[in-house]
């Protein structure tokens, strides 16, 4: 009795162990289909967005250079009493304004797959950061930065990525200018055959991290942001085979994490490696 009650104990120890593991890939399973299902339908936003912005952007180009033009002439006429040239350059303004709204369509809508080859993301995030410097210390910000230096190249294009690193550190730069300051961390490492970017900051965090990706959403002020950078972001990650991810940290902030595949020549070097 004693040996068959062991043996009971065992076996049912094996089914639980094999039930855990089940549940286990059920869980990452459904995991992996939610994140594929978002990114499918922030694909087809994207998408729909920029047919319409295409065509859009330019009817809306024609009646706002002529608004432009007499704003400005009616500006320069000293005929005019000073009220009128004060409300012609008020309409100057947000003619401008209305302008680079437009232009920022244009940009978001026509985005190009552009040509790609092998670079060094470590070496970008560097010149990315240098490039901001300036304005990281003028907002009393420290910056941190723990960037492996053997991350293996990516097959890219760094116009693009360079663009996107610098996206969101202005966001991160302008969400630690809310609180004074504090801290900003720049991470990159090497995990599996990917590369692994994380931007942290300790600022407030956002609001609503399942709509940070979402066209013209934005919560800052009007006419300092469109909302159209964190979603032309996401696009060209997606483009180059990558993820991006955001979140708010339990002691406070925002992360955002950006996974790219390593280039084919460095895994094929990894894998020759390991067989030496």
């Amino acid at each position: 009795m004693l040996v068959q009650g062991c043996l009971v104990f065992i076996r049912q120890y094996l089914l639980d162990r094999e039930l855990v593991r089940l549940l286990d890939e059920s869980r990452q399973s459904l995991e992996n289909l939610q994140r594929v299902q978002a990114q499918l339908v922030q694909r087809e936003k994207l998408a729909s967005l920029g047919q319409l912005v295409a065509g859009a952007a330019h009817e809306i180009n024609n009646p706002l250079t002529a608004i432009l033009g007499y704003s400005d002439l009616m500006a320069a006429n000293t005929a005019l009493e000073p009220a009128q040239v004060s409300m012609a350059q008020k309409i100057g303004q947000q003619a401008r304004r209305t302008r680079e709204l437009v232009s920022g369509l244009l940009h978001f809508a026509q985005q190009s797959p552009g040509n790609k080859a092998e670079l060094d993301m470590g070496s970008l995030l560097r010149r990315a950061l240098q490039m901001q410097m300036l304005l990281l210390e003028s907002k009393k910000i420290k910056l941190e930065t723990n960037i492996d230096p053997t991350l293996p190249p990516i097959c890219g294009s760094a116009s693009q990525l360079f663009q996107c690193c610098l996206e969101i550190i202005g966001n991160a730069m302008d969400a630690l200018d809310e609180v004074g300051g504090r801290v900003f961390t720049v991470s990159a490492r090497s995990e599996s055959d990917e590369i692994v970017i994380e931007f942290a900051d300790s600022g407030p965090g956002i609001r609503d991290p399942k709509r940070v990706f979402d066209p013209f959403y934005t919560t800052k002020p009007v006419g300092k942001g469109t909302g159209l950078g964190l979603s032309a972001t996401y696009g060209v990650v997606q483009d180059h085979q990558g993820q991006i991810s955001c979140h708010n940290r339990t002691e406070g902030g925002a992360v955002f994490v950006l996974r790219f595949p390593a280039a084919q020549s460095a895994i094929t070097s990894k894998t020759l490696a390991a067989k030496a």
